[in-house]
């Protein structure tokens, strides 16, 4: 068992004088009862500091600004989008929410991370979302030396803020419901190493269990380096690593998910699970091959059914990526592994039967399906005068959608992306083989 330590947190008592013992008893009276029904905090350490933000006013439109950069349906109406927007002073972030299929966007928060570090010149930052259920979303705003964690449980009418002095690492923030979330990342930022640009002194779990108004640290561990070089991702142990993903099913149970390096510079992926909300965390007994990387979180179409994808190679000197697919049929109690001939990793999963993945590359427009639990893949092309199509989302095997454009030569920066450049999100209803055009997002 990881055991995590806490300590209780400090609370600053009333000065009182003699005169006034008669309203500090009746005060202590009223305080105690207006306590009553409330949710008792954690033990840990507090952090953070909570704002109500209103969302966006803007309309539906279905031509949003910026370009559309991360896509996620939640059923054949609903779904929510994040558009990418580029000025000659910084560079911020839409999120989107359709409640007509993906015709219309309506802009409900606006997210502006920092672009640079002290002493490491400009940068290029995103904003990390997790979109949850039809009305529940987690969007991570980063800041020079905080982070602003925004939830929302009506579908962005309006948002709690939470302000965390810690750096983001790579997995996102969760919310399983309206008072229950987590956020693995890095505190005294920005630590004692000058090659990293966001790993601190230690990585830390914070838990809130009030919707974000306020936040304790329930477990942590050194952010140090597994290597004898710097390595962003070598850093920290099982479980808490910078390569840690996350994924939470409940407010007790959730999952840890990552691969770590060795000092002779091999590497080795693991799974913890915790039941108890993250304060206690058990290593999973799971057959992980020598060289797979574990860089997916798990995903739970239900409390019992369960995936975890994990990038594997076949035998040198080709060293083909594939993928070996786990699942599980009772809650995480069990894992069986399923071996796929080529990369699926990214494939947009249904449920543990069905999946979708896009097996192309620029003029070459293929995708592979499969309906029987990854046992065998039917290979389709896609017809298509655009040069880039990504971001696939489907919510059946029929009904999917994805993002497309005609920019050619894409860089990390963005900078290839011009200003009245378009970006179309298409959506299909024969499972890829053909496409339409619903919406459009300009740069």
């Amino acid at each position: 068992m990881y055991q995590l330590s806490s300590k209780k947190p400090s609370f600053n008592g009333y000065k009182k004088s003699y005169a006034f013992y008669s309203f500090a008893f009746l005060l202590i009276v009223l305080l105690a009862f207006s306590g009553c029904g409330k949710q008792q905090q954690p033990q840990g350490d507090t952090a953070g500091q909570s704002v109500k933000v209103q969302g966006e006013n803007g309309t539906g439109t279905n031509t949003p600004g910026g370009a559309f950069s991360t896509l996620h349906m939640i059923n054949a109406s609903i779904g929510w989008a994040e558009t990418t927007n580029f000025s000659t002073a910084t560079t911020y972030y839409t999120v989107l929410r359709t409640t007509d299929g993906g015709v219309h966007w309506q802009a409900v928060l606006r997210c502006s991370p920092y672009q640079g570090f002290p002493g490491k010149g400009a940068g290029y930052a995103t904003c990390p979302v997790d979109f949850r259920s039809a009305t529940t979303a987690t969007v991570l705003e980063t800041q020079q030396s905080t982070m602003n964690i925004y939830h929302t449980v009506n579908g962005g009418q309006t948002w709690q803020r939470s302000t965390l002095k810690a750096g983001y690492i790579e997995t996102p923030p969760v919310f399983v419901d309206a008072l229950h979330g987590w956020a693995l990342m890095t505190d005294n930022f920005p630590g004692y190493d000058p090659g990293s640009s966001y790993i601190g002194k230690e990585i830390v779990l914070f838990r809130t269990v009030d919707g974000g108004q306020s936040w304790q640290k329930i477990g942590s561990s050194a952010a140090k380096s597994q290597l004898p070089s710097t390595s962003d991702d070598a850093y920290g142990t099982a479980p808490f690593t910078a390569s840690t993903r996350m994924a939470f099913t409940s407010d007790t149970t959730g999952w840890l998910v990552g691969t770590s390096y060795r000092m002779d510079e091999s590497t080795f992926s693991w799974l913890y699970v915790t039941h108890d909300g993250g304060t206690t965390w058990q290593k999973v007994t799971i057959s992980f091959p020598a060289s797979a990387d574990a860089l997916w979180a798990p995903q739970f179409f239900s409390a019992q059914d369960g995936l975890i994808p994990v990038s594997t190679s076949g035998p040198a000197p080709q060293y083909t990526p594939t993928t070996m697919l786990y699942t599980t049929h009772d809650g995480g109690a069990t894992w069986t592994g399923t071996s796929v001939p080529f990369d699926v990793t990214n494939a947009t999963y249904i449920d543990t039967t069905h999946s979708w993945v896009w097996t192309g590359s620029l003029n070459q427009y293929t995708f592979a399906a499969t309906s029987d639990g990854w046992q065998h893949w039917t290979k389709g092309s896609i017809h298509t005068h655009f040069a880039r199509i990504y971001g696939f989302d489907f919510v059946s095997p029929a009904l999917g959608w994805a993002i497309a454009d005609n920019v050619r030569n894409i860089v990390p920066d963005g900078s290839s992306l011009h200003s009245g450049d378009i970006v179309t999100l298409l959506k299909t209803i024969n499972g890829g083989q053909t496409w339409q055009e619903i919406a459009h997002s300009v740069v």
